[in-house]
């Protein structure tokens, strides 16, 4: 019998692509540069892969501001300062929060019936902070984030660590859902935790996860 949901932050609770896209949009209009609709593909394009790096302890996070923006503007063939601008990324992404469709609605539903977990690779304040601009934070039990915890999905350390905090719940009463594949869905499950992987997309993949939804509102029928 379940008794915790652990819900990933970007991507399942927040739209991050819509929150990156618009920081993008005022960081580059701020200095002046020229963003149209390839923009945004080569920054997911390029921010998808080191990510993946940074999941399979290829890249640490820092490393990954260090590059990241220089990386981006040399695809786009714009002359700037990359690290420069990864900082004025970071506060702008800091106070966005786009909600993912559904998610207010699932969070209420769920906070009375299980003990409602966030659980993100990501700054603390930040995310804090995200969910409470999205309205979403009242609804959480526990935040769980990388940074304090000082483990990143999918390490199963980071799990054991979230699992310190819900003493009285087992690995397989817990389900982690997420649209990471590597540090949602594997993690999770290495972990003995029950996975439920959010792709929005359909990909139409055959995944190991015990559940796969498309839209949250699914979750309704999967958590009675």
């Amino acid at each position: 019998m379940l008794k915790a949901v652990l819900m990933d932050i970007d991507d399942t609770l927040l739209d991050f692509g819509k929150c990156a896209e618009q920081a993008m949009r005022i960081g580059f209009a701020e200095r002046g540069l020229p963003f149209d609709n390839s923009t945004y593909a080569v920054f997911t394009r390029i921010n998808d892969v080191l990510w993946q790096q940074i999941e399979r302890g290829e890249l640490t996070t820092q490393q990954l501001f260090e590059f990241r923006w220089n990386r981006i503007f040399d695809a786009l063939g714009i002359q700037a300062d990359g690290a420069a601008f990864e900082k004025r990324f970071l506060d702008l992404l800091y106070e966005t929060a786009i909600p993912v469709d559904g998610a207010d609605e699932v969070c209420r539903y769920l906070k009375g019936k299980y003990i409602l977990c966030a659980a993100s690779n990501a700054f603390h304040d930040q995310q804090l902070n995200r969910l409470s601009m999205a309205g979403l934070l009242p609804y959480f039990d526990h935040v769980f984030v990388s940074e304090s915890l000082g483990y990143r999905k999918p390490e199963k350390v980071f799990f054991d660590a979230c699992r310190a905090f819900l003493p009285d719940v087992a690995a397989d009463e817990c389900v982690m859902i997420g649209d990471s594949l590597t540090a949602d869905i594997a993690g999770g499950k290495n972990a003995g935790l029950a996975t439920c992987w959010f792709d929005e997309k359909g990909s139409g993949k055959a995944v190991s996860a015990d559940y796969t939804i498309r839209a949250l509102d699914e979750l309704y029928e999967i958590l009675k």
